[in-house]
């Protein structure tokens, strides 16, 4: 087994020269698979030629010098039904010396495959060499890189592919490499070189005064100014090689690396494997390629139009910012503006110099702070001047909270300080948002003289009414140190859809401010069924007893089952589960944070197309809040979770966490990512799973990837702001 170190190695030497390569391999390989069906036409082709080939040598050799006195002819080759072909020049009848047609009229696919392969059609045969040598040790390499797994996936397909022609794609570079060290090819005659290349009707005069040339085949120019005969008869394939010096026979029975690189070994059945093969390297170098070129993509996807100035960029906790800046952007396009559109999360602060116009939508979250994707940009931004750069800024918040829009405050601080200029005054949204959206793009119009067209409907939180159908406790009641944690269903009205990730906005009493609960159910599943997995809040009091939080302590104490509450359901679609439930999935949740979850794998056990998936899971203690222990381990067993890694903080002297449960996974974890292309979900505290998982992930980088800090912590920026990997975090 090959320690993680040398792993890394083959895994970025694979890679890296693969990509490298590929356009040259792609060459070799497509003409290579031109080249596998020489033998199978042979093969049909012989049965024919053996009762219709009359043309001896002494007649095309007559013929040649009747019709090319000057010697110029490339190569000549006996058809299946007797004609003579001579190349550039046209067919005959050997018979009569008729013409009868100019089949060959210059283009000839199998020496043009063969040159192509050989040396590219350009002599670079040390070219085609090297690469041999390069595609033999990427494909020796493969096997020690990753086991097969059928996934629906460019990278499955990749695995498997490779593992199913394993003894095919080793065969082909490896029978080249062989041939260029003429190992295994029998004694290759001296081949003295001529001042002028021997005509081939002198070559076929010669050598048929020499030795026994029944069943001539073709006859052609050779390296040195020589010709290379070659007949075909039921003792096999011969060929000579003929000089001013004589006439040397070639050993062709003892060449088993030609033989077996040109599948010529067992007629057409040899030549359909080495098709096969072909097929599979360009399908292994399609697959690599491809695999490789989509994570790139979406690690640095964002939506624009050519030559956009103006900049549309938002950070959003819950979604909201981020279906208005797309709305945003879609009204300013309507009214033929050029815009680009993209998480702040996907930016450095540099590129707002590019953009005319920088228009920000900014969610605040926690207390008083930036949402998630939006932080990053502010570490960055402290250390970026951006003079010259104007900008508009919608804050969206709730009064209702301590510190009111107090995202968009620290953002416009941010972006003043740096130097940029407000080109006109943030405006704060309290609550619903569309109404002053709306104004807000028509100061846009009036002030900066942008032209939004129609504004398209935007998606606002739906009022629900929900009825408490059943309660259940997660934890084990009455154990010391362990937070009370409730299971809810509740009822909602009817035909309302949503998924797991979305949420339900609960207000415990009139004028307080929301709580968002994340939805652990899906209405493609249960319909109608919202499911909830809420921790009760237990504040101290100055007199020493406990307290419960507001809205926690409604869901899980003070509603009474078949009471009904009102509430709002807010989409979420940047926690959703995939678009594509082939895709591979990893989901990181502590506590609580596995109530989206349970919707997610509800999905999954209900799509019989589903990928892998995996959860990481931890709490304090095993056998007290391994919260839906016994339907994951059910769904563990059934396959629906591929894995499932739980760790649980207490359960022995030295405090674990779900961090140090991914940095044990790390070589596998690191698989799936790079390899698998799964994407990564996060639920849980801020104050504690979102800064460790962070960390997490930058040293499985550094100790599986070969990723140093700053690229490890770019790399995360580009997999947060593409959607790859997605955090719901709260406090």
């Amino acid at each position: 087994m090959l320690n993680p170190s040398r792993k890394r190695f083959l895994i970025q030497a694979h890679r890296w020269i693969a990509l490298a390569l590929a356009p040259l391999f792609l060459l070799i390989l497509l003409s290579g698979a031109v080249l596998a069906f020489k033998p199978i036409l042979h093969a049909a082709g012989d049965g024919a030629e053996a009762a219709t080939t009359v043309a001896g040598p002494a007649a095309v050799a007559a013929l040649l010098e009747r019709v090319d006195p000057e010697g110029r002819a490339r190569s000549v080759e006996i058809l299946a039904d007797g004609l003579v072909s001579i190349a550039d020049i046209g067919v005959y009848d050997p018979a009569t010396g008729e013409r009868i047609g100019t089949a060959d009229t210059g283009f000839d696919l199998f020496g043009t495959a063969e040159r192509l392969h050989k040396d590219l059609l350009a002599g670079a045969g040390i070219v085609v060499e090297i690469a041999t040598y390069a595609m033999l040790l990427i494909v020796a390499a493969g096997p020690f890189l990753a086991w097969p797994r059928l996934r629906r996936t460019l990278m499955g397909w990749h695995l498997g592919l490779g593992w199913a022609l394993l003894p095919l794609a080793l065969l082909l570079p490896l029978t080249g490499v062989l041939m260029t060290l003429h190992v295994g090819m029998g004694e290759m005659p001296r081949i003295p070189r001529a001042t002028t290349p021997l005509p081939l009707a002198t070559a076929l005069e010669q050598a048929s005064a020499e030795t026994d040339l029944s069943g001539l085949w073709t006859v052609r120019r050779f390296r040195g100014g020589t010709a290379l005969v070659m007949t075909r008869g039921t003792a096999g394939a011969r060929a000579y090689i003929v000089s001013d010096a004589g006439v040397s026979a070639l050993d062709r029975s003892g060449n088993w690396p030609k033989t077996l690189h040109e599948g010529t070994w067992a007629g057409a059945w040899s030549g359909t494997l080495n098709l096969v093969g072909a097929i599979g390297l360009t399908g292994l170098t399609l697959t690599g390629f491809l695999s490789w070129y989509r994570r790139r993509r979406q690690a640095t996807a964002r939506s624009g139009d050519a030559d956009a100035d103006i900049l549309v960029a938002h950070a959003s906790q819950t979604g909201t910012a981020a279906r208005l800046a797309e709305a945003t952007a879609t009204a300013l396009r309507r009214g033929g503006e050029r815009v680009a559109l993209a998480s702040l999360g996907a930016l450095n602060p540099g590129e707002l110099h590019r953009y005319r116009h920088v228009l920000l939508l900014v969610s605040t979250t926690g207390e008083g702070e930036v949402p998630d994707p939006g932080r990053g940009f502010l570490a960055r931004l402290a250390t970026t001047r951006l003079d010259g750069v104007r900008f508009a800024l919608l804050a969206l918040g709730d009064s209702r909270y301590a510190r009111f829009c107090g995202g968009g405050e620290a953002l416009l601080g941010a972006l003043v300080t740096a130097g940029a200029e407000p080109a006109l005054p943030m405006r704060l949204v309290d609550g619903a948002p569309a109404v002053p959206w709306r104004s807000w793009l028509d100061s846009l119009s009036t002030t900066l003289g942008i032209r939004p067209g129609v504004p398209p409907v935007v998606d606002e939180d739906r009022p629900l009414t929900v009825r408490l159908r059943e309660r259940t406790r997660l934890d084990r009641a009455g154990d010391p140190g362990t937070r009370a944690a409730y299971r809810l269903v509740l009822e909602a009205d009817g035909g309302v859809d949503f998924r797991p990730g979305d949420l339900l906005l609960v207000a415990p009493g009139a004028g307080e401010a929301e709580r968002c609960y994340s939805i652990g159910s899906s209405s493609r599943v249960t319909p109608g069924e919202i499911r909830l997995s809420v921790g009760l809040v237990e504040l101290a009091e100055a007199a020493g007893g406990p307290r419960l939080g507001a809205a926690s302590g409604l869901l899980c104490r003070t509603l009474a089952v078949g009471e009904s509450l009102a509430a709002r359901l807010r989409r979420h679609p940047a926690f959703n589960p995939p678009a594509h439930p082939g895709r591979p999935l990893i989901m990181v949740a502590a506590g609580c944070g596995i109530a989206p979850f349970t919707g997610f794998l509800d999905e999954l056990e209900a799509d019989t197309g589903r990928g892998p998936a995996w959860l990481f899971f931890g709490n304090r203690r095993r056998s007290c809040d391994y919260l839906y222990g016994g339907r994951l381990e059910a769904l563990h067993a059934g396959g629906v979770l591929t894995r499932l890694d739980t760790v649980f903080s207490r359960d022995q002297a030295e405090r674990r966490h779900v961090s140090h449960a991914m940095v044990a996974a790390g070589a596998e974890l690191v698989r799936w990512l790079l390899e698998e292309d799964a994407l990564l979900y996060v639920c849980g505290r801020a104050s504690t799973l979102g800064g460790s998982v962070d960390q997490a992930l930058a040293q499985v980088l550094a100790e599986h990837a070969g990723l140093d800090p700053a690229a490890s912590n770019e790399l995360l920026r580009q997999w947060r702001a593409s959607g790859k990997l997605r955090r719901d975090l709260f406090d």
